[in-house]
């Protein structure tokens, strides 16, 4: 009898005495051991015993929509030292991107742009192309930052961009005379740092900030309280 002839509970119980080698070198055999071999069911002993797949002490699988092989393998790789390189993007540009994962979406900035690429459900990975772009600037995106509703950017011409999310629509907050350097927003108030030594409080509705203060010096981070209640910049 072959050993894709034995009944699925018989397989099931050969296959848990193998280490993930010997499942790696069993799917090789043919296609039909390939796709019985794939199945996270054969592969859920094994991660358990390894770390960051996912799976947790009580046997909850926190990244259902990655195979669990994969999980494997890419664990043992990082136990052994084991990597391949890959550049998934590349562009010509000084400036480091900034990023920011929102569920299944990955916001990047790209020179003066802002792409938002979506994670395939299948593998995790990465979208070749983009779904959307956010542009606008006339300058390098220094800084984003997401809410429900906007995706606001501050550039390295000084402007500060209030995209929608929901619509094509796009807001500009003109005030800094450099590099707007760092961006917070939380319940419709922006606070934004620059080059030009100021932090300016800006708000959805107008395009004029609210308030202006003076750092004396250029300011490289700011932050809004959780409570509303102030505001914090760093030079």
């Amino acid at each position: 009898m072959l050993l894709s002839q034995l009944p699925e509970d018989v397989l099931y119980h050969i296959l848990s005495h193998l280490d993930y080698k010997s499942l790696s070198r069993l799917s090789q055999v043919c296609k039909t051991i390939y796709h019985f071999v794939n199945r996270d069911v054969v592969w859920r002993k094994i991660a358990k015993e390894f770390l960051n797949t996912g799976i947790t002490r009580n046997g909850t699988d926190i990244y259902p929509s990655i195979p669990l092989k994969e999980r494997v393998k890419i664990a043992q790789n990082w136990y052994d030292g084991v990597c391949k390189r890959a550049i998934p993007l590349k562009w010509k540009t000084k400036l480091l991107p900034w990023l920011q994962l929102d569920g299944n979406v990955l916001f990047l900035s790209h020179a003066a742009d802002i792409r938002a690429y979506r994670l395939r459900p299948d593998s995790g990975r990465l979208q070749r192309n983009p779904f959307e772009i956010y542009s606008g600037h006339k300058g390098d995106v220094c800084r984003f930052v997401l809410t429900d509703s906007h995706l606001i950017s501050g550039g390295s011409d000084g402007r500060i961009l209030v995209h929608s999310r929901r619509r094509d629509k796009t807001l500009e907050l003109s005030g800094h005379n450099q590099e707007v350097n760092c961006l917070d927003s939380k319940n419709g108030l922006i606070v934004s740092g620059s080059r030009d030594q100021t932090t300016r409080i800006w708000s959805l509705t107008s395009s004029c900030p609210r308030d202006t203060i003076p750092m004396y010096d250029r300011v490289w981070s700011v932050a809004i309280s959780p409570t509303l209640r102030r505001s914090h910049a760093n030079e």
